[in-house]
């Protein structure tokens, strides 16, 4: 096995966040159509943790802090719904309060979400088909 940096860039809209009593914050985002090949990129992140940056119109990149994919979910128009979950020890809290709300006139920015995923490596596999 070896470890290689997966990152994705993905176009989205803020679907609101939730901080619980235990410190646990669940975050969700929306994309579109055109975004769905990043979406399925993604789920090369599942089970890893995933470094979430946010860019906004007209700001520098924030960090949103480190996550784990709970669900990804593709409806039949090909929109995803991208949940995540982390620890708000984790989590730029200040930061996802900057996120664009729906009513905003610009709903839409950039996230780079960023993995270190392990990969097997050819051969590794005893020679079986």
């Amino acid at each position: 096995m070896s470890e290689m940096t997966v990152k994705v860039k993905e176009v989205v809209k803020y679907a609101g966040h939730s901080l619980s009593a235990n410190g646990s914050v669940n975050f969700t985002l929306k994309a579109s159509y055109s975004e769905l090949t990043n979406t399925i990129q993604t789920m090369q992140m599942l089970n890893n943790d995933v470094n979430i940056k946010a860019k906004l119109p007209n700001s520098k990149p924030m960090k949103l802090g480190m996550f784990r994919i709970k669900q990804i979910v593709i409806d039949g128009d090909g929109e995803s719904t991208l949940k995540f979950n982390g620890l708000n020890d984790y989590i730029e809290m200040d930061n996802l309060n900057l996120l664009p709300l729906n009513n905003d006139d610009n709903k839409e920015f950039v996230i780079m979400m960023e993995a270190d995923i392990e990969i097997e490596e050819e051969g590794e596999d005893d020679g079986e088909v």
